[in-house]
């Protein structure tokens, strides 16, 4: 009993030594000191080991590891000795897992594993390359630090659609009606198509798109729109009727007519300008002998209104306009708008 007592006394004495010399040489002088007592790689440099002193004053590892303000993630491997429950403080190891950026379809992630390749690390992470898709190193290339892995999502498929089919329009010229006016003779009707087209997307963005098959489903309707080509005529006006057969006749604008004889006569076929012009176009009267004429009114009297109108709307039609210089620069009458724009 005598040598067991003195046996059990060794070992506690013992005991105590080690702790007093651990805490001598390991443990950080005052309690609340973080001490790093490793940062370094041990044969892998893909998981390097760190190694951190954790006070005593706290009895778990989360705890700990808060308190040393170390960022820990799920894969790395953590290790405590002593355990943090026996308040001792603790030698915290940490072997780091690899991290790997992997770009999938442009998204970027990454990724800390212990795969040995990249073929394990999809495995590992569930990541499925289906038909086309491509990996970027191979899958068989090993797992190293700071490793940027490239994955491209390839799809094609076939794909079926109704479309439209744009009716095609005919257009008939028609004098008698107003330049600028048309009228629908004939509605035009879209008619149908089923098209199936071959399409290749790369990382969900479309890089072709072929056309493998057409069908008509109804044809459609051709449109025919009657489209004015004559003169604009004068829709009120005391010569309204001669205005617009003159317009008619020569290929001029009766509204252009009608502007011309407002300013330079206002509507009057008597009209007499100071100057010596006279009727509704102010026609100096040795010209109005020969051009009335010309036009088919031989002998025609200056105050004749169809005269005047036909003859002016001749004169015009074959570039005569500047004898009137209302016709290009107006008159207050028109507001100084150019009589040829009407």
């Amino acid at each position: 009993m005598h040598n067991m007592s003195r046996q059990i006394k060794i070992v506690v004495v013992s005991l105590i030594a080690i702790l007093i010399l651990g805490a001598f040489f390991l443990w950080p002088k005052h309690q609340n000191e973080k001490k790093v007592l490793a940062a370094e790689a041990v044969n892998d440099p893909n998981h390097p080991t760190e190694v951190y002193l954790a006070s005593d004053e706290f009895k778990t590892l989360d705890a700990m590891i808060t308190d040393l303000k170390v960022q820990v993630y799920p894969e790395d491997k953590v290790t405590a000795f002593p355990p943090p429950d026996m308040g001792l403080g603790s030698r915290i190891t940490i072997v780091r897992a690899t991290p790997v950026e992997v770009t999938d379809a442009k998204v970027k992630k990454t990724y800390r594993t212990w795969a040995k390749t990249i073929g394990e690390l999809l495995t590992e992470q569930k990541i499925e390359l289906i038909a086309q898709d491509t990996v970027d190193p191979t899958a068989s290339i090993p797992i190293s630090s700071d490793l940027k892995i490239k994955i491209t999502r390839i799809a094609e498929f076939d794909l079926t659609q109704n479309e439209d089919i744009d009716f095609p329009i005919i257009k008939k010229n028609n004098h008698d009606m107003e330049r600028g006016q048309s009228t629908v003779e004939v509605s035009g009707a879209k008619g149908q198509k089923e098209v199936t087209y071959h399409i290749k997307r790369v990382d969900g963005t479309e890089t072709s798109r072929k056309v493998t098959n057409t069908n008509i489903l109804t044809q459609p309707v051709t449109e025919i729109l009657i489209v004015g080509t004559g003169p604009k005529l004068v829709h009120s006006d005391p010569f309204m009727d001669l205005l617009n057969a003159a317009a008619k006749k020569y290929d001029v604008n009766a509204t252009a007519l009608q502007c011309l004889m407002l300013c330079e006569s206002n509507g009057h076929t008597d009209s007499q300008a100071a100057a010596g012009y006279i009727g509704l176009f102010q026609y100096d009267p040795g010209f109005w002998g020969p051009a009335s004429m010309a036009a088919g009114f031989t002998n025609a009297l200056w105050t004749d209104a169809k005269a005047q109108i036909f003859t002016t709307a001749r004169l015009i039609s074959i570039g005569q306009s500047r004898r009137w210089p209302p016709f290009a620069k107006g008159c207050p009458r028109t507001g100084y708008t150019s009589c040829a724009n009407k």
